[in-house]
């Protein structure tokens, strides 16, 4: 056999290798490789069965509502935004605020019982209702950082922006939660102009911002949504996705998802899409539940699609808020999507997943004095 016909061309495309024999009988022998698994940024062999989470804290305030995640014996405390009120155009303001709330005795407290993750929202970020175009970000980016004592090796390090994943496999039941940024990407927000609501306690409100109507718009960024797809093939058995800003609430005129609709819907085809690839893959339904914050009170809302098609596969995308640690509002927002709330006292949020004689994921909101006020099953008994 001549050198010609033991030759062996070779080329790859679309992740597959391709051997061509150049002898009389050709020969093409496909090699896959195999699909890279889809994992956590970071894997911690912790049990959890109960996250508390919650949001807008003034550390020169007292914060009874942390020890109640103390007493409760929370496994995680998610700290969803406005963890702090910066609110400057000075690091070492926001730097000093941090200080501030690390010396806190409630926050000490909490620290020293139960594991604490962050993800931030405009006012510890640096400036109300900001976006990718805060001039302090990369700053006010490392000091967040250096407040919750992200480690070097962290992605959080490398990457533009503070979103994050963590599975917490201890246990009987795998517990994923996703942090996203719902700030170092977003676009600027579209002004409205005469436009008014009435919100509860007969107190009205002129509208803020009006939804982008293009699809050319973001919120998280492509970076993060591609990241974000990757973490929904993630292997768990209950998914949680915090999220600074309210995802399931209908569009009220302030900050909230629903000044992004198309990211919305895109949210909503992932999901659908993990739950597909979950089928393909042997496994159940992945649940979804969305943690929030920012806006003083709490609430738990129901979202779906618009798309009639898409409602026929995907399950209600429940929405839990829970604010704030110390901060309160005269009224909430009109909101269509709303299930249980809203309540205006001060309060943190709980799921509890996986309990014996219980469905498989409830939510809770518990006020300061440690009074549980809103309880509602998300999840039937697995």
């Amino acid at each position: 056999m001549s050198l010609a016909r033991k030759r062996l061309l070779h080329w790859s495309w679309c992740g597959i290798l391709v051997l061509v024999s150049c002898g009389q009988e050709e020969q093409i022998i496909v090699l896959r490789k195999p699909n890279q698994k889809a994992q956590a940024d970071l894997t911690v062999r912790k049990e959890v069965k109960t996250i508390a989470f919650g949001s807008c804290a003034n550390p020169t305030s007292p914060m009874p509502a942390l020890r109640v995640a103390v007493e409760q014996k929370a496994d995680l405390f998610i700290w969803l935004g406005d963890n702090v009120y910066g609110d400057t155009k000075n690091i070492e303001t926001l730097i000093s605020d941090y200080e501030v709330l690390g010396s806190h005795e409630d926050f000490q407290e909490l620290a020293q019982h139960t594991r604490m993750l962050a993800t931030w929202d405009d006012h510890d970020y640096g400036w109300n209702d900001a976006g990718r175009h805060y001039p302090l970000r990369e700053a006010s980016k490392e000091a967040f950082l250096s407040f919750w004592n992200e480690p070097e090796f962290s992605p959080r390090r490398s990457r533009q922006g503070i979103y994050m994943s963590y599975l917490f496999d201890g246990g009987r039941k795998d517990v994923h939660v996703i942090l996203l940024d719902t700030r170092s990407f977003r676009d600027d927000l579209r002004d409205a102009t005469g436009i008014s609501f009435q919100g509860t306690n007969g107190i009205g409100y002129a509208a803020d911002y009006v939804p982008h109507t293009g699809t050319d718009s973001t919120l998280l960024g492509d970076e993060q949504w591609n990241w974000l797809e990757k973490q929904l093939e993630v292997k768990a058995d209950v998914r949680i996705i915090g999220s600074s800003t309210q995802f399931g609430i209908e569009w009220n005129g302030y900050e909230c998802w629903g000044n992004f609709p198309h990211e919305q819907e895109k949210m909503a085809h992932l999901i659908a899409k993990s739950n597909a690839f979950n089928r393909q893959m042997g496994r159940g339904k992945v649940p979804v539940i969305f943690l929030s914050g920012d806006v003083h009170y709490g609430e738990i809302s129901g979202w779906k699609s618009r798309d009639a098609g898409l409602n026929a596969t995907l399950d209600t995308l429940f929405d839990v808020t829970s604010s704030g640690i110390t901060s309160k509002w005269d009224f909430a927002t009109p909101n269509g999507n709303r299930l249980e709330g809203p309540l205006m006292d001060n309060n943190i949020g709980m799921l509890q997943i996986g309990r014996p004689r219980q469905p498989f994921v409830v939510a809770e909101l518990w006020d300061a004095q440690g009074t549980k006020r809103v309880s509602r099953d998300l999840v039937p008994r697995q």
